[in-house]
Formats: structure tokens, C-alpha cells, sequence
């Protein structure tokens, strides 16, 4: 059985990842400091162990794992805000998370940010932690990973989302026994497939989305615009953020349920809220894409004996 642990643990999209493949999996223990998504956590996940601050505990005394996912905040890296890199203090959980891969040596790990990290800094950050992992060994001294990195996007993977980020996956050499190559895209389903409430209803009265209404002219079918910014592709919805209250269907006249955000990071319609709209919203915007982290862990297991 699968022994699986996760840092900056969110809704928990590795979890739900396991369980729509449905891999035997132990879940070993958790870790998150936000206490509305730790509500989310123990509504819907069994971990063994949970922990609420990555840098308050000793790694070396985790429990034991095969598999280890980090989506660390991406807050400091974004093109959204104030993109302060490694001078963020939150850029400090990427450190953390190469202590806990030195420590426990799990058979693959798979961290995730936003696609800018590889271009911050002039690239200093990434470079840093790639060096950082491909230089990781293992008891007997020898280099443990084969380490790999590349932009996925969520929209290829089956889900008409827009939403670039980029993944390291790491495979210990002596479990790998196929090259890595990057997963095999899927075809793309309809945005209207993800609304639940098919109800056209009133337009809205809200200036800013008037305004961008105006913009597309006639093509106003399928098009999920925001207040915050303008985006108007067609049957493709815009990257997710902790902001996804106000993401409109033009369609149906109406701003998207936490339900259909859920749905369009790949969560499953059985998926319990326990926590307001509001914090709703802000937990599907941070989550990894369900559907991504499905593609690369079948990838992984057709690659290695795991």
C-alpha cells in the first residue's frame, strides 16, 4: 500500500488524485497552517498524522513514506503581487521541503508552483532547487533521484481550465525502470459540462463586468470573465485564484459556484464544504489541479515497480 505524505496540504488534491485512481493508499500525515482548510481536511480525509506548522517540527521524525507532494506557496513567485521571490518569507517552505525529501528519501516526490518560479530572479530560485534535489543521496552516499521538471497545464489534462504550473517530479533511481516522459494530454471537455445550474438568469448590474461584456461583442456564449481582470477566451476558464468568487458566466448570467470551481480543479461532486463560501472559494483557487496530479501519477507508476 501506498504511503503517502503531503506539506502546504490545502484541500488536499494529491488525496482526492489517489482515490479517483483508486490506489491503495495510506495517508501518513498532512500538513497545513490555515485552520479552515484543516476543517476541510478532516471532513472529507482520514490522515494519521497532521501537522500545522512545516517549519515547527522535525522531519526526520515523519513517518515514514513512499510518496511526497508539496504545492508550496507560490505567493512570493507570482505574477500576481508583489513577486518578492526569495526575499518573501514564505519562500522558506521550499527549503523545508527539500529538508523533509533529505530526510525520509520517499520513492517520488512531486512539488508544484506557478509557472513564473522558473523565470524569477533571473531563474535563481529554480536553478537552486534543482541543484538542490538532483544533489540529494541517499544511505549510501550515492545521488537517490532522477529528477525531472516541466509546465503542465489543466486545460490539457482534461478540464477547461487555463492554468499553468510548473511540477518537479523526483524518482528514485532504484525504483525507476522507463525514462520519464511528459504525460500524455487528454481531450478537452465542454465548460459547459462543469455548470451545474443551468438557469439563465438576470444579467448582472456590476459595472466592471458590463463593461468587459461590451468588449466581446458577440461572443458572449461560454466565456468566464472576472471583475478583476478581462479574459475573454472561449469555453475555457481562467486560471483559478483565491478571487474565483467573482469569475462570471456569460452563459447563464451568474458568478460560478464553489461547486463548479471545485469541479474545474478536479475535485469530485461528492467533495464536503464545511467552511463558508468564502473560505470556499479561496481553497479551490490555492489547490493543485486534481486532474494533473492524476496524469502525472499514472506516468509514474507505468515508469517505475512503486
Amino acid at each position: 500500500m501506498l504511503r503517502i505524505g503531503t506539506d502546504c496540504s490545502g484541500i488536499e488534491a494529491p488525496i482526492q488524485a489517489l482515490q479517483q485512481l483508486r490506489i491503495p493508499f495510506e495517508h501518513s500525515f498532512c500538513c497545513e497552517k490555515d485552520p479552515f482548510a484543516l476543517q476541510s481536511i478532516q471532513a472529507n480525509y482520514n490522515p494519521k498524522k497532521i501537522y500545522n506548522d512545516i517549519t515547527k517540527r522535525k522531519h526526520a521524525l515523519l513517518p515514514d513514506i513512499d510518496m511526497y507532494v508539496c504545492g508550496f506557496p507560490c505567493q512570493p513567485f507570482s505574477l500576481i503581487g508583489s513577486k518578492l521571490g526569495t526575499e518573501d518569507s514564505r519562500s522558506n517552505i521550499m527549503y523545508q521541503c527539500i529538508k523533509v525529501i533529505k530526510k525520509k528519501l520517499p520513492k517520488v516526490f512531486i512539488l508544484e508552483n506557478v509557472k513564473n518560479f522558473k523565470f524569477i530572479e533571473s531563474g535563481k530560485p529554480f536553478n537552486y532547487l534543482i541543484k538542490q534535489l538532483k544533489n540529494i543521496k541517499n544511505t549510501k552516499g550515492e545521488l537517490a533521484y532522477n529528477v525531472y521538471h516541466e509546465i503542465l497545464n489543466t486545460k490539457h489534462y482534461g478540464i477547461p481550465q487555463n492554468r499553468e504550473r510548473i511540477f518537479f517530479i523526483g524518482i528514485r533511481k532504484d525504483i525507476q525502470t522507463k525514462e520519464y516522459t511528459s504525460p500524455k494530454k487528454l481531450t478537452m471537455k465542454q465548460l459547459d459540462d462543469f455548470i451545474l445550474d443551468k438557469t439563465i438568469y438576470t444579467k448582472t448590474k456590476n459595472p466592471t463586468i458590463i463593461k468587459n461584456l461590451n468588449k466581446i461583442n458577440n461572443e458572449k456564449n461560454n466565456i468566464v470573465l472576472s471583475t478583476n481582470y478581462y479574459y475573454p477566451i472561449k469555453n475555457i476558464c481562467p486560471t483559478l485564484t483565491t478571487q474565483c468568487s467573482r469569475y462570471y458566466n456569460t452563459t447563464y448570467n451568474r458568478y460560478l459556484t464553489t461547486k463548479e470551481c471545485l469541479l474545474l480543479q478536479g475535485f469530485s461532486n461528492n467533495f464536503k464544504q464545511v467552511v463558508s463560501n468564502h473560505q470556499m472559494y479561496k481553497q479551490a483557487g490555492n489547490s493543485m489541479s486534481v486532474n494533473v496530479l492524476k496524469a502525472l501519477i499514472k506516468k509514474i507508476y507505468l515508469i517505475t515497480n512503486l
